[in-house]
Order: structure tokens, then C-alpha cells, then sequence
């Protein structure tokens, strides 16, 4: 491993943080820099939904999150002058995590960087920036790289470099990509943090309130603060007076009682909606905010931000290492880039239910009436529905199966004998290949795993369902008289699934997308 030219990382959220805390794990070598001089300590995002949770799982740092962070139980509509109250309620997940954590960006950044420190001793190179980046003709990277407290200039050759430094990023920009979009005409967000006095909403419920001019959300905060957001036309913003005096207005506006006693924290900002036409150019890819970013509408930016990182950092590391081919790394943008459009689709659909303003209220309630859709939306703002299946490798000759998760598909957690659990198996950092033998005894089953074992190393790790938790597996992952093979990708999506018959196809995928040590 020490041939790996290092990878630079430019910028330390959550995506950056997530990408260099992944990429060391599988001991691939990054600097990450940021041009700030520290840590941010306010915060836009402060929800945490349940697929960046599995993610943290796998990462091994979930319980510090959970250790301080207010389970919400979902989103609660309140439309001025309906009795109706929809929800959006997280309990129906399909996960080990079942609701919101309600955790603020902030924390969630000192989580990350206390993880890349003290597990994997990487720590940010602060108030420095990437202040010229260029290819050369044979596409090799050169890069200049400025302390900005001392103006001192130094030059680096990295393996990749990958932009995860926002709506205006310097990466993107250097590379001439464009970032096509626009804003919400007219439209202002404004937030505070804020303890509060008479709190007399449902502390369980992240609430949305719906007036014809504005919108206000509230909700409880871990260190015993409230979030206050509210969207308008900039009524808001222009009303006289301190700009406290303005959010109670609002606040007591939709008949509630609690009062704004000493805010922390308070900004204001447009909201945009755009998304990079390009994630890669060459060896320099686009992670985050700097190649999508849109309404706040669900709490998804952040989240869907962490998983890029989590699509890339896997795969530069095979790469690098030599155990998968270079492309690979083409799949990174042919798998984001679609989910950051249904993001995009998804929180313009929300957007039209909480921030609509001038719109009716009942048409606002329709739109939540739609059959499935509670369940629909939940499942999708928690990322557990999200699914590469449509870009997937097509393999012929496969037996037909019915039932279970396709390839694409985020590999479902199953409860085991002993309260263990089939996440458990996706904890290292390379492939997980799930053998289930059918009706017959498990030799087959055994001689796969022995074979890829042999010709692929450590980065494989084959698990052989046995007998006493084949039932529960089965009822998720379906059942054939010939067993079943699922081979799970690192980043927990499943690769490829065959009947065990199908060996010799299995055996062929495997050679043309890995390389055997």
C-alpha cells in the first residue's frame, strides 16, 4: 500500500469527513484540507434518517449518536383550518432504526472528525486551500495546495482528487463543470436555535405548520434548544422590528404559545435547487454539495451528501488496491447522479406540500392522500427505498428466481439466532458473498465459498446461512430448491444474485469485475 499516491479530499463536512474516515479504513492514504480556519459550530441540518444510520453502523460509531440524539418519531402537517393532521411516520421502517435522529450538523461533524482522528489519526489540515488544480496531457494531476496563514505554497501529485467543498466549489469550478439550476423564486429561509419558554407542541413529532403566506417548523434539539424554521416570501424578514419579535409573530401567528427566549443562533438564506451535469472528470470527482444540492424539505441534503462518500470511498479504495478494475469508478456518477435527481424530484414533491405558499390548504391535503403515500415517501426520505437496480449489469443466462431483493437493491437487515443480526456480516470492508443452500445439504454451498475464498482473498468474505436461521433468511431473501447466492457489495447494495446452480456465471461475473489476488 505504500505505492498509493495519497488522495486529496477538499473540504471537512460531513462528506469529506465520511469519505477520508472510509478510504483510511482500507488503509488508502488522503489529506483532507478546508479552507476555514475551524470546525463550523452552527448548523442547517439536524436530522439523521436511518439508512446514514446503518451507514454509521457499519462505521462502528452509531452508539455515539444514538448516546445523545432525541428519537423523533417523524414529520407532523398541521394545515391551517383542517382538522386532519398527516404524518410521515418513521416507526414503518424496515430497519433497525425506525425514526428520526434528530442531531445537529455541527455535533454530527465533531462525531465524524473525533472518529478520522482518533481511530485512524488523520486530522484536517485547517485554513489551507487548493489554490490551482490541473491535468497534464496524460490526464496526471498536479496541484498547489496554500497555508492561508502563512501564504507558503505547496505542490502535490494526487491519486484523485475529490471536491466535497460545496455549492461554490473550487473543484468543480477548476474543472469547468457546469451546475445547472435556479432558485425558489422569492422565496426566504430563515432558522434560529433558541431555548424557549411554554413549549406546547408534541415533542415527539418534528411539526410543520402550513399558513397561506409561510411556513414554520419546530422541534426539540439534543442540548435542550429548539429549532425554529420559517419559510415566506420575505414577509418575514422585512417586518419591523428585532428579528425575534418577527419569528414570534410568526410563531403566535399560528396559535401557539411558547415563546423565543434567547436564540444562539440565526441566519437566513435562498433556497436552490441544482444539480452537476458531470460527478468525474478524469480522476477528479464531485462528492456532496458541490455536485447537487436542494430544498431542505425532509431533512435529506446532509444524509444524501454521507452517501455519496459512502459510494465512492469503497471503490477508489478497490482501485487503488488493486483488487477491482479502474472501471468502477465509472458506476459512482452513473448510480449518485439519478439519486440526487429523485432527491431533487423528491423534496420539490414535499416542497409542494409545506412551502407552497398562495396555494390552497385542501389542495396542500390531497397531496398527501394519494394512496401509498405515507409509506412511500417515508421510505424514500429515509433513503431505505433508494435502489441502483435500473443501472445495474444485465447478466443472461441466469435461472429465474422470485422473490427477495434484486441487484441494486440495499441488502435488507434479517434477525438471527442469538439476537444476532445479518447486518453483522457487512461490518469489514470488501464484498459479503450470503450462500443459502436449498433442499440439499450445504456441499455445493461450501465448495463456492471455498473456491472465491482461494482465488479472492480477504476482500470476499463468504457466510454460509446455517440451518437454524435459514427460515427467517428465506423470508426476506426468498428461497429456491438450489439455494441462493447474494454477493453484497461493501457499501451494503447487492452486487449479483443467482441460484447456486448458476456457479459458472457467478464464477465469470466475479473475473470480470474483480481481480484475484
Amino acid at each position: 500500500m505504500e505505492n498509493i499516491k495519497p488522495v486529496l479530499i477538499v473540504g471537512s463536512g460531513p462528506t469529506g469527513l465520511t469519505l477520508a474516515a472510509e478510504l483510511t479504513r482500507r488503509s488508502v492514504p488522503c489529506r483532507i484540507i478546508d479552507r476555514k480556519e475551524s470546525p463550523t459550530t452552527s448548523s442547517r441540518a439536524f436530522t439523521i434518517h436511518a439508512r446514514t444510520l446503518e451507514i454509521f453502523e457499519t462505521m462502528g460509531i452509531v452508539d455515539r449518536y444514538l448516546d445523545t440524539g432525541i428519537k423523533s418519531f417523524g414529520f407532523l402537517f398541521n394545515f391551517e383550518g383542517l382538522e386532519k393532521k398527516p404524518v410521515l411516520d418513521f416507526r414503518i421502517l424496515r430497519s433497525r432504526y425506525p425514526y428520526i435522529l434528530v442531531y445537529s450538523q455541527a455535533e454530527t461533524e465533531r462525531l465524524l472528525r473525533e472518529h478520522l482522528e482518533e481511530d485512524h489519526g488523520i486530522s484536517i489540515e485547517w485554513n489551507t486551500e487548493l489554490s490551482s488544480l490541473v491535468k497534464d496531457d496524460d490526464n496526471t494531476l498536479h496541484v498547489e495546495i496554500k497555508d492561508r496563514t502563512t501564504g507558503d505554497v505547496t505542490k502535490m501529485d494526487p491519486s484523485y482528487v475529490i471536491g466535497c467543498d460545496g455549492i461554490h466549489s473550487f473543484v468543480r469550478k477548476s474543472m469547468g463543470l457546469p451546475f445547472d439550476g435556479e432558485a425558489y423564486e422569492g422565496m426566504i429561509m430563515q432558522m434560529m436555535d433558541t431555548s424557549t419558554e411554554c413549549y406546547d407542541c408534541d415533542p415527539d413529532w418534528i411539526q410543520y405548520f402550513m399558513q397561506d403566506k409561510n411556513f414554520l417548523l419546530t422541534t426539540p434539539l439534543p442540548n435542550g434548544n429548539h429549532r425554529i424554521l420559517i419559510s415566506d416570501m420575505g414577509e418575514t424578514a422585512k417586518t419591523e422590528g428585532t428579528r425575534v419579535e418577527a419569528y414570534q409573530q410568526v410563531i403566535d401567528g399560528h396559535g401557539l404559545d411558547f415563546k423565543v427566549v434567547e436564540p444562539e443562533w440565526i441566519t437566513q438564506w435562498v433556497i436552490w435547487k441544482r444539480l452537476a451535469n458531470i460527478y468525474r472528470e478524469g480522476d477528479v470527482f464531485l462528492c456532496g454539495d458541490s455536485a447537487h444540492v436542494h430544498s431542505p424539505s425532509g431533512g435529506q441534503g446532509m444524509n444524501s451528501c454521507i452517501q455519496d462518500a459512502w459510494n465512492l470511498a469503497w471503490k477508489l479504495a478497490m482501485v487503488l488496491r488493486g483488487e477491482a478494475k479502474a472501471d468502477l469508478l465509472d458506476t459512482y456518477e452513473i448510480e449518485r447522479k439519478p439519486i440526487a435527481q429523485q432527491v431533487i424530484d423528491g423534496t420539490d414533491a414535499m416542497h409542494d406540500i409545506i412551502m407552497a405558499h398562495g396555494r390552497a390548504m385542501t389542495d396542500r391535503m390531497e397531496l398527501t392522500e394519494t394512496p401509498g403515500w405515507q409509506t412511500s415517501v417515508t421510505e424514500l426520505v429515509a433513503g431505505i427505498s433508494y435502489t441502483y437496480r435500473a443501472h445495474m449489469e444485465a447478466v443472461s443466462g441466469l435461472s429465474s428466481l422470485e422473490g427477495g431483493p434484486e441487484a441494486g437493491d440495499r441488502a435488507p437487515d434479517v434477525i438471527l439466532t442469538g439476537n444476532r443480526r445479518l447486518f453483522s456480516f457487512f461490518g469489514h470492508t470488501g464484498y459479503t458473498l450470503l450462500l443459502m443452500p436449498g433442499e440439499k445439504d450445504t456441499a455445493d454451498a461450501e465448495k463456492i465459498a471455498d473456491q472465491v475464498t482461494e482465488k479472492y482473498g480477504a476482500f470476499i468474505k463468504a457466510e454460509i446461512i446455517e440451518t437454524e436461521n435459514a427460515a427467517s433468511v428465506a423470508d426476506v431473501y426468498g428461497s429456491s430448491a438450489a439455494g441462493r447466492l447474494y454477493l453484497v457489495r461493501p457499501d451494503g447494495y447487492i452486487a449479483f444474485r443467482s441460484s447456486i446452480a448458476d456457479e459458472e456465471i457467478f464464477s465469470r461475473y466475479l473475473s470480470d469485475h474483480l481481480i484475484a489476488q
